[in-house]
């Protein structure tokens, strides 16, 4: 794509980073991120930005031409967690911090837009951003947007992610299965309480909970075939708090399960209440898991679609191909409902220092990724839609 003051592109971008990162706000709340993207878009009067849901955009560039419709999209929430970063744009939110990208995806989508929008007339067909409110809470932004209708005519989706376990400007991408299956639970553990001198007197539900966790993690190793892949993690455990002479009558467990397939899923969420209720009872305490009604699929990465990608990625920097899908849960899965999706992840280390990992209160990603992101999808665009 010619004509494009890339160092120019390369400040507004971290500009643009840096003032959505100053002020995080958690998945679904994300009305001053929402605000910030409109007003900053709203220069580019070739834009349509509406907002189907309360918070998040779904921005539009009509070409001048017919041909393709194509959609690239960012998440826009951040999370609960307290930034030690130590970053000049840190988080001004206590206990609120961008700590998974998505104030890069933001700006790195921002970035596509307002370029494409100045060659407005060279475009053939439509380009469709979205900028997606509520990606880390379940049921997540983009199943809302594809039950709405507002993106039916979309014939193909684009997403790339952060990752700080890749060189600075790395596109990595996973062809076919490239993320897991998620399914998020609560577990209840109901005993009886009393005084600590008389544990004869008292049914402990935290020796209980001790032993589900525990318990739990036989389902991988005993019940599935090693052949597969799965993960239960507890997240969570609470019980009582913090007396130090009462044993409380309950206890909470939460947390995660990552599979790769619909069978491996299933047979996980057969056995996780069997095992719950069974050690809970051998504690004389009863127990109950539930599952959340609605989680996030695997992402497929469609061929044709990773052929494209490839391309895009060989023509702005590093490229590598990836052995194994990540053990993440991301509801970009959404839009396949729709048409055929592409999700890559975009490296992020800085050469020499130590990588905190995505989720991290010290997550602190390469700055210099952002450009590579932004060119990736201008190189797509200028594939399918010039």
């Amino acid at each position: 794509m010619e004509n494009i003051d890339w160092q120019r592109l390369e400040k507004q971008l971290a500009g643009w980073r840096a003032a959505i990162h100053r002020y995080p706000e958690l998945s679904h709340q994300e009305t001053v991120t929402t605000d910030y993207i409109a007003q900053q878009l709203s220069r580019y009067p070739e834009l349509e930005i509406t907002r189907p849901a309360a918070t998040g955009l779904v921005v539009r560039l009509k070409g001048a031409s017919s041909g393709h419709t194509v959609a690239f999209r960012a998440d826009i929430d951040a999370l609960p967690v307290e930034e030690k970063s130590g970053l000049a744009c840190a988080s001004t939110r206590p206990g609120l911090m961008h700590a998974c990208g998505h104030d890069m995806h933001s700006a790195m989508l921002m970035g596509a837009a307002s370029t494409l929008a100045q060659r407005q007339t060279s475009l053939k067909g439509e380009a469709v951003f979205i900028f997606q409110r509520g990606e880390e809470m379940s049921p997540g932004g983009a199943k809302e947007l594809v039950d709405a209708g507002v993106l039916a005519d979309v014939e193909m989706f684009f997403a790339l992610h952060v990752q700080p376990t890749l060189p600075s400007g790395t596109i990595a991408l996973r062809r076919g299965v490239a993320t897991s299956n998620r399914d998020t639970f609560h577990i209840h553990i109901e005993g009886r309480g009393g005084h600590s001198s008389m544990p004869h007197l008292i049914i402990d539900p935290l020796i209980a909970a001790s032993a589900t966790v525990q318990a739990l993690q036989s389902i991988v190793s005993r019940e599935i075939s090693p052949r597969e892949s799965a993960v239960i993690s507890i997240c969570s455990l609470i019980c009582g708090d913090g007396t130090t002479a009462a044993i409380p009558n309950d206890a909470r467990l939460c947390g995660t399960t990552r599979t790769f397939t619909p069978r491996v899923r299933q047979q996980i969420k057969e056995a996780m209440p069997r095992i719950v209720q069974d050690v809970a009872r051998a504690h004389r305490c009863r127990g109950e898991v539930i599952f959340d009604e609605w989680d996030y699929s695997a992402i497929v990465n469609d061929e044709a679609l990773c052929d494209l990608a490839a391309a895009a990625a060989g023509e702005t920097g590093l490229y590598q191909e990836e052995d194994a899908p990540a053990f993440v849960g991301e509801d970009f899965s959404e839009y396949r409902a729709i048409a055929p999706v592409c999700f890559a992840w975009l490296g992020a280390a800085r050469e020499g220092e130590e990588r905190a990992p995505l989720h991290n209160s010290y997550f602190n990603p390469d700055e210099a990724a952002l450009l590579h992101g932004t060119r990736y999808y201008l190189s797509l665009a200028q594939k399918l839609l010039m």
